[in-house]
Parts: structure tokens; C-alpha cells; sequence
């Protein structure tokens, strides 16, 4: 290697900005652009196409709880971060909402979470007074060596 060169798996990737998008409005017309907004930050960043697709079906889906959930289809304001770590993406969804419990006839729609957990590295969900935060993560490192992803 050259001096002043870096290597390593992340050596070809560009050097982006994390995203941040604070209070966007949590609503169901967002999502899509949203979404297209994380793959297309996930590419700059030079991530592989499944850690790209994995990303942004999970992070669509972490979004669509919100609105669903966290204000039973009233207006809420929702936050999407996007980071590059060490080997590592993580992406953070967060409302500020309360959690609304679906109907009993709603019961078989319930594949949200578990998509999310298969679709991520790690996935963690918090809930509490000020809202709900779902923290998903792909170790870019195990993905750029051609390892399966989960699922």
C-alpha cells in the first residue's frame, strides 16, 4: 500500500454526510421519499446492493409503524438518521408519538418488527414517554466479504 492510502473494506467508499431529517411529518405520502432518500444516501456511500435493499425495505417498514402506531393516523412529527460507523451502518427511526395498540382484527398484520429484526444485523426498539426509537444495524465489514445477511 502506498503511503497516505487507506485499505481495508472501507477504503473505496466516499466519504458522505450522515442524514438527518428532524420532524418530518409522519404520513404515509413521506414514506416512499423517504425511503428513496436513505437508498440513495446508502448508495453514495458506496454500500453493497444488499445492505442497500435491506436498509431501505426495514427502515420503510420502521417508518410505516410510526404512522400507523405512534399517532393512529393523526399528524406526529418523525426523525430518520442515516451513519456510517467502523464497519457499520446504522439507520434510527424515532417518533415522538405514544404506541396505539392494533385491533384484534389486525392481529395477522402484525409482521412488522419481526421483518425488521430479519432484515438487520441488530435491530433495537425502544418505547417510552417521548415516543418509540428503532436502531437497526449492518455490519458493512461481514457484507462486503459476500457473508449472508440475515434472512
Amino acid at each position: 500500500m502506498a503511503p497516505g492510502q487507506s485499505g481495508g473494506p472501507d477504503a473505496d467508499r466516499e466519504v458522505v454526510a450522515n442524514l438527518h431529517r428532524q420532524r418530518v411529518p409522519a404520513s404515509a405520502d413521506v414514506l416512499p421519499v423517504l425511503r428513496d432518500e436513505l437508498d440513495q444516501w446508502a448508495r453514495s456511500a458506496g454500500l453493497n446492493d444488499r445492505v442497500i435493499d435491506s436498509l431501505a425495505l426495514a427502515s420503510y417498514e420502521a417508518m410505516a409503524n410510526a404512522v400507523e402506531h405512534a399517532y393512529d393516523g393523526a399528524p406526529g412529527p418523525l426523525d430518520v438518521e442515516a451513519a456510517l460507523r467502523e464497519e457499520a451502518v446504522e439507520v434510527t427511526i424515532t417518533d415522538h408519538g405514544s404506541w396505539q395498540t392494533p385491533s384484534k382484527s389486525a392481529a395477522e398484520r402484525r409482521r412488522g418488527l419481526p421483518l425488521i429484526h430479519r432484515l438487520a444485523d441488530e435491530a433495537v426498539v425502544t418505547s417510552g414517554e417521548d415516543g418509540t426509537r428503532v436502531l437497526m444495524r449492518w455490519d458493512t465489514a461481514r457484507s462486503d466479504r459476500g457473508e449472508p445477511l440475515p434472512g
